[in-house]
């Protein structure tokens, strides 16, 4: 019994030390390959995020059996003097030109074009590659020892807060980031890495109903009351037409799929006046003798026709990416901006002058636009 014991351990441990072996003797190799990577983002320019990953850990390939030959790749960019596609060091890396074990975060100056209006901006993205706590340039080979380095050198990209924030204005903002990975030695290329970004930038803040004529003063209208022509005397008739140009910033370029407007003025119903009418007043007074009445009409930019608006109620404009655009310069905002021309019509019914008290007839109307992403 005792000679069977110990001939079933011996042959345990030789079983143990032959799988062991095994284990420690096979290799493990992962090539290099390219990215095609798609990056959204939405966010608002008063609530930024904490940051815009673009890769986050990505392994640029190992070979285990020879860890200098891939754990010493480096990436590049197309041009060291645009930042259309990203703006760094570019062709093979070279020990003479700075690029062995260079420490750091590597800035690339990157241009972003927002969609609906064409305008141009350059963020920078950060970046770097590491093979366990260091962190080297994105442009700069790493020394490829033992032990992690057989895993080969992973990539970080992201973009920070504080150059989110330097998007000027809300917009659709897109670019490609174009990365060309590279072998140390032999040198040599070994893939494109591509990312296509897309930043929803929204501005609520500055949304606004912007008057051309009027710029940053208070809006007036004279409603332009005349009388008819052929009247006299008491049956005379009073009746008139003005228009307010407008123009509707969403905060996002006029890449908002409807706008919403809604009216009022300083009553918001009287038994006697229908409810598509608006009215200024007399002393403050609301009685049909102390009030004149009007209608109001917008000029709807998708079908380019005027339609009546209802006191409080909403007016939805539709197709806003496929009507007009102005470029403007908004109050608050440093770069023009797009937005959407409109036309308010005040439109007078004939009233007789009789029917009305002498004095002076004002009054309020208030807008308020909403927009639909």
């Amino acid at each position: 019994m005792q000679n069977f014991i110990r001939t079933f351990l011996i042959c345990l441990v030789m079983s143990l030390v032959l799988i062991f072996s095994c284990s420690q003797a096979k290799a493990e190799s992962v090539a290099p390959t390219g990215r095609d990577t798609t990056i959204s983002a939405d966010f608002d320019k008063s609530a930024l995020p904490a940051q815009v990953d673009i890769w986050v850990k990505e392994n640029g390939g190992y070979d285990t059996s020879n860890p200098g030959l891939w754990a010493r790749n480096n990436w590049r960019c197309l041009s060291n003097s645009k930042p259309d596609t990203g703006q760094c060091k570019s062709g093979e890396a070279h020990n003479n030109d700075g690029d062995w074990e260079d420490y750091g975060i590597t800035t690339i100056p990157l241009l972003f074009i927002e969609k609906r209006s064409g305008l141009h901006a350059v963020i920078n993205v950060m970046g770097y590659h590491t093979q366990s706590s260091s962190k080297f340039e994105v442009t700069s080979a790493e020394a490829a020892g033992s032990g992690v380095a057989g895993s080969g050198t992973n990539l970080y990209m992201y973009i920070t807060p504080d150059q989110l924030a330097a998007l000027p204005v809300g917009g659709i903002w897109q670019a490609n980031l174009t990365l060309e990975l590279w072998q140390w030695s032999p040198g040599k290329k070994l893939a494109n890495w591509n990312a296509h970004i897309t930043l929803n930038v929204t501005d609520s803040n500055n949304q606004q109903i912007y008057l051309p004529e009027f710029g940053r003063a208070a809006p007036h209208v004279d409603l332009n009351l005349r009388p008819l022509p052929g009247t006299s005397g008491n049956q005379s008739m009073l009746s008139g037409t003005a228009s307010l140009d407008l123009c509707l910033y969403d905060g996002y370029n006029a890449n908002s799929s409807t706008f919403t407007l809604n009216a009022k003025d300083q009553s918001s119903a009287l038994p006697d006046r229908e409810t598509e009418m608006f009215s200024v007043y007399n002393s403050g007074k609301s009685d049909e003798s102390h009030r004149i009445d009007y209608h109001l009409d917008i000029l709807d930019p998708a079908t380019n026709a005027y339609s009546t608006m209802t006191n409080m109620q909403d007016y939805v404009i539709r197709n806003i990416q496929h009507v007009p655009l102005r470029s403007v310069y908004l109050p608050g905002i440093p770069q023009p901006v797009v937005c959407v021309p409109s036309r308010l019509r005040f439109t007078t019914p004939e009233f007789a002058i009789s029917s009305k008290q002498a004095g002076n007839y004002t009054g309020v109307l208030k807008l308020f636009l909403t927009t639909q992403m």
